[in-house]
């Protein structure tokens, strides 16, 4: 008699037991499928090859950029200056990667020159190395809300290293050229998606790979550069 209570209490709990355990995966399944699965981007520059270029080698260095937007996740600001940082919409690494990458191929295809910071070139050729800081790569939300800007202020200097002159000759004349531009670019569409504000940050990184671009081919022909809305000296 003993052994059948003892069976039958030995049951029981087996089987409260089971119903928990089956409570619990419900539970954690349930939790599973209400986080949303997060968006990735990547900024696409557009640019053109300048035909005229003879520069061959370059050297992009890691961009400056302001703690609170270089990160993964897309920051959008208010126009009071409050933040909103975006957990499922992201970029594919940190927005100061995405711009290092994408200011490297858009110079490279621009000028028909290699990027060697990555690529293990040894020197020998002329080249010129690229050192970028973003103050400002802000996206903003207007006073209308349904209107963003991609709000872009960044300074570059350029410096010149010519393997085949010797110290006493690479004076600072001629060899570095420092540069500047601020600018807003809206961001077109209607509902100004995620889609769309990346557009715009392309749209604004591809302007500012352009005045790099003419800048370094300034300092190439050791001529004064001439660029709309570029200040350099």
């Amino acid at each position: 008699m003993i052994r059948i209570i003892i069976a039958k209490h030995s049951s029981a709990v087996a089987g409260v037991l089971s119903s928990v355990s089956i409570l619990s995966a419900a539970v954690l399944l349930t939790a599973c499928s209400g986080s949303p699965t997060p968006n990735y981007y990547t900024l696409a520059s557009k640019v053109s090859p300048l035909p005229s270029s003879k520069v061959r080698v370059i050297e992009v260095l890691p961009v400056g950029l302001p703690d609170r937007i270089n990160r993964a996740p897309i920051v959008i600001q208010d126009a009071a200056g409050k933040s909103k940082i975006m957990e499922n919409e992201r970029w594919t690494s940190t927005l100061g990667a995405e711009l290092r990458d994408n200011l490297s191929a858009g110079l490279q295809q621009k000028l028909g020159a290699v990027d060697r910071y990555n690529s293990g070139m040894v020197g020998g050729k002329v080249s010129y190395r690229v050192a970028t800081d973003f103050s400002h790569f802000d996206i903003i939300n207007t006073s209308d809300i349904a209107n963003k800007n991609v709000e872009v202020s960044v300074a570059w200097i350029i410096k010149r290293n010519d393997p085949n002159i010797t110290l006493d000759q690479n004076s600072t004349q001629n060899q570095q050229l420092a540069c500047r531009m601020t600018f807003t670019q809206p961001v077109s569409g209607k509902n100004n998606q995620i889609q769309d504000i990346v557009s715009g940050a392309s749209s604004s990184l591809s302007r500012v790979i352009d005045a790099m671009a003419l800048s370094i081919l300034s300092l190439d022909a050791k001529t004064s550069p001439n660029i709309n809305g570029v200040i350099c000296s």
